[in-house]
């Protein structure tokens, strides 16, 4: 399993809701609502890749972005691999 990096950008609507913001590879951020115990090292877990073109993967979100994506390019340089 993986967990992709991502950065903080604000409060959800319930306490426990963090807005995490995750950069593509086109350079655009898609910002999504996780739980914020979800967040480790400043990482989500999302699974495997789905598929991989030289150093960009396709990786499905654990939750939907604010504009309604479930699956984006990133940069394989902003995954972690999930140790435990």
């Amino acid at each position: 399993m993986y967990r992709l990096k991502v950065t903080r950008v604000g409060g959800g609507q319930h306490p426990s809701e963090v807005v995490v913001s995750v950069r593509t590879v086109e350079g655009i951020d898609e910002e999504l609502i996780v739980d914020a115990r979800s967040i480790k090292d400043e990482s989500v877990r999302i699974g495997y890749p789905i598929v991989e073109k030289g150093t960009h993967l396709l990786v499905e979100l654990p939750r939907e972005t604010l504009g309604g994506k479930w699956r984006v390019w990133v940069e394989k340089g902003n995954l972690v691999e999930n140790r435990a």
